[in-house]
């Protein structure tokens, strides 16, 4: 008996849109609030971010930097440095 072949449709990768890079504006604009009541905690920013609707990236990005208390964005970007202004 020979093999049965599998009638599949494999798309090429070139229908796959690469996902836009995270870029220090997108996460002003996500943040746009968070630290309107002061410093603000890596939890409390990936919950702003998540409330506001960002996208898995930006969630992800916040929750790898450290656990401490930011008084302001432009402290994000120590930890983010290959994070670029804008495209």
């Amino acid at each position: 008996m020979s093999p049965a072949t599998a009638d599949v449709t494999v798309s090429p990768m070139a229908d796959v849109a690469p996902a836009e890079p995270v870029t220090r504006v997108e996460i002003l604009e996500i943040l746009d609030d968070a630290f309107a009541t002061g410093p603000a905690s890596r939890g409390q920013l990936v919950q702003a971010a998540r409330a506001q609707g960002a996208r898995r990236e930006v969630v992800s990005l916040l929750e790898q930097i450290p656990d401490r208390s930011y008084i302001h964005q432009r402290q994000l970007w120590v930890h983010m440095p290959h994070v670029p202004v804008g495209l």
